[in-house]
Formats: C-alpha cells, sequence, structure tokens
C-alpha cells in the first residue's frame, strides 16, 4: 500500500530517518571492507619490507663464513659440544638422583615390613598387613629396578666424566668463546651493514627490517642468531635458526642448546610481533 503525499507535504523526521539509515548502513559495510582490505595490504607489505630489509646493493654478506679470528672460536665451541655430550644437565642430574632415591626407598619399606614378619609375635591383623605391604613392595621394585639401574649408572657415568679434567677444560673454554663469538658476530654484521652489503636469505627473513627509532633490540636478536648459527654449524639458506634441537637426552650440550634455540625464537616472534604494530 502506498501513502499518498499532497503538494506541499513535508516528510518528518521518522520518514527521513528510514529512508537515510540504510544509507548509513552501506556506507558502514563498505567502510568496514575496505578497512579489512588495508589491513591485509598492510601485513603483506611488512613482509615484503621484511624480506627485501638488509638487502643493500653490495656484495653478499657471507655472515657465516668460519674465518678469520672466528676460527678458532668455533673449533674450541666444538670441543666443548664433545665434552658436554658426557655431562649430565642439572635438571636432569636431579631428576635421576630422585628416581635412584625414590626406588632405595621402596627397598628400605620392603626391608622393614620383612623385618617385623621375621621378628614374630605380630598380630594377625597387622601381619596380614605386613604381608600386603610386602607384596606391593616387591611388585613396585620389580617394575622401576630397570630404571633405577639405568639412573645409577648414567649418575657413575656423569660422575666418572665430570672428574676429566680435560673436559672440565674444555668446558671452561668453551664459556669462554660463546661470549667472544657473540663479539666477532656483532661486529660481522655491524660491517655488513655499514657497508650496505646483501644479507642472506635467513638473515632477512628471521630479522627482518630495523626497529626504529631505537634498534638495539633488534641488533642484540641479530647478534644472537649469527651467534647460534657459528656455534651450531647452521648452514640453513633460509631458517634461521635451522631444526629445533631436543633436549630429550638430557645431556648438557642439548639442553643448553634447546634452551638457547627457545629463548632466540622468542625474541624474533617478538621482532615479528613489533613489525605488525608499527
Amino acid at each position: 500500500m502506498h501513502t499518498v503525499r499532497f503538494a506541499g507535504w513535508v516528510p518528518t523526521e521518522k520518514e527521513r530517518l528510514e529512508v537515510v539509515e540504510p544509507q548509513v548502513a552501506t556506507l558502514i559495510s563498505h567502510v568496514g571492507q575496505l578497512a579489512a582490505q588495508l589491513e591485509r595490504m598492510t601485513a603483506r607489505l611488512t613482509v615484503l619490507e621484511r624480506r627485501l630489509s638488509g638487502a643493500g646493493d653490495g656484495e653478499p654478506a657471507d655472515l657465516d663464513a668460519v674465518a678469520g679470528d672466528i676460527a678458532p672460536l668455533v673449533e674450541a665451541l666444538r670441543v666443548a659440544w664433545d665434552a658436554e655430550q658426557e655431562l649430565l644437565a642439572d635438571p636432569m642430574r636431579v631428576e635421576l638422583r630422585q628416581l635412584v632415591l625414590e626406588f632405595e626407598g621402596l627397598k628400605a619399606r620392603r626391608d622393614e615390613a620383612r623385618s617385623k614378619l621375621d621378628g614374630g609375635r605380630v598380630p594377625r591383623f597387622e601381619r596380614d598387613a605386613l604381608s600386603h605391604e610386602v607384596r606391593q613392595m616387591e611388585w613396585l621394585i620389580n617394575a622401576n629396578e630397570a630404571s633405577a639401574q639405568r639412573a645409577a649408572e648414567r649418575l657413575v657415568a656423569d660422575e666418572d666424566a665430570t672428574g676429566e679434567q680435560w673436559r672440565t677444560e674444555a668446558v671452561l673454554a668453551g664459556e669462554k668463546a660463546r661470549e667472544e663469538i657473540r663479539d666477532a658476530a656483532a661486529r660481522r654484521i655491524s660491517a655488513a651493514l655499514s657497508q650496505y652489503a646483501r644479507m642472506p636469505v635467513w638473515f632477512r627473513v628471521g630479522l627482518g627490517e630495523i626497529t626504529a627509532p631505537d634498534p638495539s633490540f633488534w641488533l642484540d636478536a641479530a647478534v644472537a642468531v649469527l651467534a647460534y648459527r657459528l656455534e651450531y654449524g647452521v648452514t640453513d639458506a633460509v631458517s634461521p635458526l635451522g631444526a629445533p634441537p631436543s633436549a630429550t637426552s638430557g645431556n648438557e650440550a642439548w639442553v643448553r642448546r634447546a634452551n638457547v634455540y627457545a629463548d632466540i625464537t622468542d625474541r624474533l616472534a617478538t621482532l615479528a610481533a613489533t613489525f605488525h604494530l608499527q
């Protein structure tokens, strides 16, 4: 049914709003779509900036080269890695000791219950309870004996390895080399940037654009990544840190590497979040 309007008719406020509101809703929808497209485009440009950042127009920067003052440092770290292969990380050492103590505790409880049974003059109800406890302890001892034995053997091997002088010296030399290789990595990155060298793909993918106005966090992350690659011989052309290491062995060498890997990964994630916000 159509409303009949006469000459000189003036629409009411409600009627005017009924006409305008659909138009406003359409405009709001269009603005929302444009905002979403702009956000997607910004994200794509951010990725492009990260990939192109540090490309430079000079010679390619061979940041991974093991030469010059870095060569002896890398060699010291290789020896330290070999030395730490037979050493347990502190958390694993604590875990194995706890396992052995618990196993010895089971045997002590079993022996105590047996001693009471063999002592005679034990009331029947208490004898039944003690017999049940002995059987339970025997079952637990049999179930845990193999793992407790392995733990004890690993602790003995760890103690023997810890007492070897060459390992102690290698680990100390490795700690010193680890500090020095960070300084060497910082000098190498600084030189490449000052020469406008073309940075490797892994560098551009992992580090992206230099943060502004304070680039210190970016530079520290870049140094950490390069030092990691040099220490552990990572040569992946695209991935900054290569394959994730596993700390399941509990050896000091692998636990250290896994912890450093996790720390650097967190730094790169923070950088990525910073790029997204800028």
